[in-house]
């Protein structure tokens, strides 16, 4: 028997806001969401050494679908669900392509107390990934782009398609609007004779003032299997710490992550490690009009766990947002990403930014609409 991929994704889609309708009559539902689109132009692409200009999704925010739910099950208990899919407005796809997931970047449900914190279980973001979000970066990690937040490719499992949300995973969160807040969080491997490969864990601190956020967490990824001959199993792990502090109209960020990465085959190899500081600030020129400019630095060694393979990477982002309104708004980056040493060498930020091998930089520009519903 054969399935219309297309139609079954369009039947889902019906059926829940179906549900959805029928829903709101005993608890509060909301569809949610961003659409948006940006025309983009980088230079330096692939061995032809040349411009590459797209229409994608937006460069600030990825476009999404989601379905979320409250129910108040009284004494201040409340059961919950997010079920939320990637969109593609330039394509019209939804999901996570090639097959992957359709509720590709949130599912999952649980309960959420007052007084004790909350609970989910399902696909959904580390801890940490949650305080990086919150606290640490200036663009949130909104952007899937790597030209623009060089950190979409830390902190995600590197064992496992650099996803940045975790499968099977049980998060703690005790969060208060001011005050301490932190989280826990496991992921289980799903792997049938080991609890540890595959698995993965999270956590964070963080105290949030009226005027500033101070955070610090760590992510830890165990690889899928072990390497060949040899009963070690490799490791990815992030620890970082940073915050930021309003000063009136404008709000500075500082922060300093350590990442080191096993080779997910060889034994014996060097483990490649990255210490990236970062550091930004956020203008409120106006109630329309939003800038922002940030720059990373990352001075890697042993990259692609190769004996010597030193460099570094720094990358510069400006944007400026207008909003027409609440929900919809104009936007423009221009960023620009300088590699030497071994980072001239380095595979997965090279595929990252389409970089041609021989160039020492890539210069980004992006034009762009979003919508927020």
């Amino acid at each position: 028997m054969q399935f219309n991929s297309k139609k079954i994704a369009l039947t889902v889609v019906a059926s829940a806001c179906a549900c959805v309708a029928q829903a709101q009559q005993a608890s509060n539902v909301e569809i949610y969401g961003q659409v948006g689109l940006s025309v983009t132009s980088k230079n330096h692409q692939t061995a032809a050494d040349g411009k590459l200009t797209e229409l994608a999704t937006n460069t600030i925010n990825v476009s999404h679908l989601g379905f979320r739910g409250r129910e108040d099950l009284g004494n201040g208990l409340t059961a919950l669900f997010r079920l939320e899919s990637s969109m593609g407005p330039d394509s019209g796809l939804i999901g996570k392509p090639n097959g992957g997931a359709f509720f590709d970047r949130q599912s999952y449900m649980g309960l959420s107390s007052t007084q004790w914190g909350s609970i989910t279980l399902g696909r959904q973001f580390h801890a940490f990934i949650d305080r990086t979000i919150r606290t640490l970066d200036i663009y949130q990690v909104g952007s899937a782009n790597a030209h623009v937040v060089p950190l979409a490719l830390y902190g995600v499992n590197r064992f496992s398609g650099n996803d940045n949300r975790s499968n099977r995973t049980v998060k703690y969160r005790l969060d208060q609007s001011t005050g301490l807040q932190a989280g826990f969080s496991y992921s289980l491997g799903g792997i049938a004779g080991s609890d540890s490969k595959g698995s993965s864990y999270s956590y964070d601190l963080a105290y949030v003032g009226s005027d500033f956020n101070v955070g610090a967490g760590l992510v830890s990824y165990n690889g899928l299997n072990t390497q060949t001959n040899s009963a070690v199993l490799p490791k990815h792990e992030m620890w970082g710490f940073g915050g930021s502090m309003k000063l009136g109209a404008f709000t500075p960020y500082l922060a300093y992550y350590n990442a080191t990465l096993d080779s997910a085959t060889t034994a014996g190899l060097n483990t490649q490690v990255n210490k990236i500081t970062s550091a930004g600030v956020a203008w409120k020129a106006n109630p329309a009009v939003l800038v922002r400019a940030a720059y990373y630095t990352d001075k890697g060694t042993d990259l692609n766990n190769v004996t010597g393979r030193n460099g570094k990477k720094d990358t510069v982002v400006l944007s400026a947002e207008y909003f027409l309104s609440k929900r919809t708004s104009l936007n423009a980056i221009v960023a620009n990403n300088n590699l030497t040493g071994g980072y001239m060498q380095e595979a997965t930020y090279t595929a990252a930014l389409g970089r041609n091998p021989t160039a020492s930089g890539v210069q980004f520009y992006s034009l762009g609409i979003n919508h927020q519903f």
